[in-house]
């Protein structure tokens, strides 16, 4: 979601956010005595539904368009507090879960999100953006390594990344190994190309992003290229200056969420064609290139328990600004 900074310091991202949720598990409550615990003053007559409610997410919401920022300007509601936590991950599963926050921020294809009921709220008012992956390259990636990596686009669906997630998400198989599944299946594969050199491969630590990387990275050295991976990056704050001075060669992004990234004040939209020819004259500034998108859509989701969604009345993200009444 550099310069010299490799999966390390993604990893310490990661550590960090871990020890804040096994605090806040210790604590019990997750907050201090002179802090309203989540979802304190429930039933508050005329207060929001939010004010009462800890939101949980990437350590990046405060400054993210559709995350902090756009939920105040799209739907006029601010949270009780915000727990830094990771990306879409487990983190956020087992805080929402545990009751340390009351909303968390995942992806729309979260096999997490069936798997503990939990229901996503509406975004009702359009916040969010079109969000196909992509694969982001620089300049070391040659024409041999581009048909690749678009046939691995072109047979990605919200569908089968969903299922994907679920295997390593719930089935804590191996991103490589259901990457290198999924290709089989497919029928791709680099065998036939013609490809040398080193190219290095890069993600943000979740399921989702690792598997696509894999992905990309599997083709890429059947073809020939000496593959290097480094796919537990903490974030686009680091994954991103890391393509851009060549660190990484290869990633996979994401079309509204990388627009917001380069430049806040664009009118991203549900349109992924839009986002593309918005992306495409900022990332020539970085000698930067985005491939073919694929089908699969993975927005950004905010969901609640179906506790939280029955004792508020939850199913949209307006629900959030109301009394809950």
């Amino acid at each position: 979601m550099r310069f010299s900074r490799s999966n390390a310091h993604g990893a310490t991202l990661i550590a960090a956010a871990l020890g804040l949720v096994l605090v806040l598990g210790a604590c019990g409550s997750g907050v201090s005595d002179d802090e309203p615990e989540p979802g304190a003053g429930a039933g508050d007559q005329g207060e929001p539904v939010a004010s009462q409610l800890v939101l949980g997410g990437p350590p990046e919401c405060p400054q993210r368009p559709f995350c902090i920022p756009g939920l105040e300007e799209t739907y006029g509601i601010e949270f009780a507090d915000f727990k830094p936590l990771d990306v879409g991950g487990p983190l956020t599963v087992r805080a929402l879960k545990g009751g340390q926050i009351d909303v968390g921020l995942l992806f729309s294809t979260s096999s997490a999100i069936v798997a503990n009921d939990f229901v996503l709220l509406e975004d009702d008012k359009g916040l969010q953006t079109a969000e196909n992956i992509a694969p982001l390259i620089g300049e070391k990636v040659d024409d041999s390594a581009l048909e690749l990596l678009d046939q691995v686009s072109a047979a990605l669906t919200t569908e089968n990344v969903t299922e994907l997630n679920g295997r390593v998400e719930l089935d804590q198989e191996d991103p490589a190994d259901v990457a290198a599944d999924f290709l089989e299946q497919e029928g791709i594969s680099g065998e036939s190309g013609s490809g040398s050199g080193d190219l290095t491969v890069g993600a943000v630590a979740f399921a989702e992003n690792q598997i696509v990387a894999e992905m990309y990275a599997h083709v890429l050295e059947q073809a020939g290229y000496n593959v290097k991976r480094q796919t537990d990056l903490g974030s686009r704050e680091i994954l991103y200056p890391a393509v851009k001075s060549g660190d990484v060669d290869v990633a996979p992004e994401y079309l509204g969420s990388l627009l917001l990234f380069l430049d806040p004040e664009a009118e991203a939209t549900g349109d992924p064609d839009n986002s593309v020819s918005l992306l495409e004259p900022l990332l020539a500034q970085d000698k930067l290139r985005l491939l073919q998108y694929s089908e699969a859509n993975d927005q950004n989701a905010f969901v609640v328990t179906r506790e939280t969604a029955d004792q508020y009345g939850l199913s949209s993200m307006s629900d959030l600004a109301g009394d809950g009444s």
